[in-house]
């Protein structure tokens, strides 16, 4: 090689150099080369945390390397996205597909936390053997077991189900009383320690509220908390007497709850608007708490009521009137003598349903010192808080909406009274729940079940979930978030029968 040459290849090199260098240094800080604009341009990247975590990403229709997993967080960054509009799909066989449009900025992560896609290949559906369900509820007993209501003849019955053997047992039965319609919502309730359960009955003209005893297995000492309460559990001739004559009528109850933490004490609110504690070791001690209540529910150790006429929300902690203090001082009209729904999360988020199903919600930021007392919605057909405390879910007969209680930083970011509404269909929208993330709902339209992400940049992701088969009414789905559990009650013109199916199986690594 002579001398002529060595020189060549040597400016050459550096020439190449010289070119290719600002280039990788460009690549390496993000910049991508737009071959529309003839320019380097700044780009963005995508990141995503999906549930199942080895899923098949496309940008765009191209599938990306595996290789991008952050296996710290459990995420996928895909770097070097030029901006401007794209489409994210992520997939995986055997599952439901997630779409996306997104819109992409120079030097900007565009994110997505909470991907979810459903199995829908070799999914094992169970079916019970509860002969004609009417209602059902999730036990805190034990993982694996169902309260369910049947009826039998002229016996309504009460059974404890075992998912993992499918051994029904009896608790209680009555011939003279009849379950409420699952429309009132009414649930059954355990104690403190899951030895007594409570049961709502009604005799055909007022609600009959039945405790029960659990000793091995076997529901014992059946206790009518209204006898009880009316002092008229021991002799009913004594009653009959006093029926005759006038002397005492019997008080009714509009709802009772366990008190928190405690196995024998509980507080009735009756439909004359009265609020009390009682001791069923002790019933002739009962506290009234107060009068002209109008709605009640718990929170931590403490008891939220509403007044009338204007609805003020007043606290008293565990039963001790003494502690008595007003919560709210801004009025909630509502017809005369009438109930309200109270939802509380603690003493600075409570909602307030009305029965003209107006919703009205209290938020308070004590850090800020910001109180608002808001109408929120009519029509309203339920609610739910998020376990955080930050987002409060809503819907209509045809509408789902969710409220942000407090600032929310990650992406999507949001912020505190921001109202976003989800989606809408033309039938009528059914058991509306979060999911255990709080960033997905379940819900049901006809016999099918689905899920939205209320993550709505660029659209709102709707999927189907499961087909039940028949149409499911109010309480006929519900989602056992500990277990990732998808119960249903399937009906046929013979009868009704409880299915479950495992919505999501985490497993240990989450794949």
């Amino acid at each position: 090689m002579t001398s002529l040459q060595r020189r060549l290849y040597m400016l050459f090199f550096v020439a190449l150099f010289l070119i290719t260098a600002p280039v990788l240094i460009l690549f390496a800080q993000g910049y991508r080369f737009d071959r529309t604009g003839i320019i380097f341009v700044y780009s963005g990247s995508i990141t995503i945390k999906s549930w199942p975590r080895d899923i098949n990403i496309f940008i765009d229709g191209k599938e990306q390397e595996k290789k991008n997993l952050n296996v710290i967080n459990n995420s996928y960054t895909i770097n070097g996205v030029r901006p401007g509009n794209h489409t994210i799909q992520c997939e995986k066989d055997g599952y439901t597909s997630w779409t996306k449009g997104v819109d992409v900025h120079s030097g900007v992560s565009t994110e997505f936390w909470n991907v979810i896609l459903f199995p829908i290949a070799n999914r094992e559906i169970l079916q019970y053997d509860t002969k004609k369900i009417d209602q059902y509820f999730i036990s805190p007993r034990k993982e694996n077991e169902i309260v369910f209501f049947t009826s039998q003849d002229n016996q309504r019955i009460v059974s404890l189900l075992n998912i993992d053997n499918n051994e029904v047992e009896e608790i209680y039965n009555s011939e003279e009383l009849s379950f409420l319609n699952s429309n009132l919502e009414e649930n059954v309730e355990w104690s403190s320690d899951n030895k007594r359960i409570l049961i709502p009955f009604s005799d055909g003209s007022q609600k009959v509220f039945i405790i029960a005893r659990i000793k091995k297995e076997n529901l014992q000492d059946i206790i009518n908390l209204n006898q009880v309460f009316n002092g008229t559990a021991v002799d009913e001739e004594i009653i009959l007497l006093n029926k005759e004559k006038n002397i005492k009528k019997e008080v009714e109850f509009e709802k009772v709850r366990w008190m928190f933490d405690k196995n024998d004490e509980l507080v009735v609110f009756t439909t004359d608007h009265e609020l009390y504690y009682i001791d069923i070791t002790k019933p002739d001690e009962k506290i009234l708490i107060d009068t002209q209540v109008s709605g009640f529910n718990f929170a931590g150790n403490r008891i939220y009521y509403t007044q009338l006429p204007n609805n003020i929300v007043w606290e008293i902690k565990d039963n001790n009137v003494d502690t008595k203090r007003q919560i709210t001082n801004i009025s909630v009209v509502t017809e005369e003598n009438s109930f309200v729904t109270l939802t509380v999360y603690d003493q600075y988020r409570i909602a307030i349903e009305t029965s003209k199903e107006e919703l009205f919600m209290f938020n308070e930021e004590k850090e800020k010192n910001e109180i608002t007392m808001d109408k929120l919605s009519d029509g309203v057909k339920g609610i739910q808080f998020s376990d955080d405390g930050k987002k409060l879910l809503y819907w209509t007969a045809n509408e789902i909406w969710y409220l942000m209680l407090r600032d929310w930083k990650v992406q999507p970011i949001r912020e505190k009274g921001d109202r976003v509404f989800i989606t809408r269909f033309s039938a009528p929208v059914r058991n509306v729940q979060w999911m255990d993330d709080y960033e997905n709902v379940l819900f049901s339209i006809g016999s099918l079940i689905k899920s939205v992400n209320i993550d709505i940049r660029w659209g709102a992701h709707i999927v189907d979930v499961h087909n039940a088969t028949s149409d499911l009414s109010v309480r006929d789905m519900v989602y056992d978030k500990q277990n990732q559990l998808l119960f249903t009650r399937v009906r046929s013109d013979e009868e009704s029968k409880l299915e479950t199916m495992l919505l999501i199986d985490k497993g240990f690594f989450g794949r």
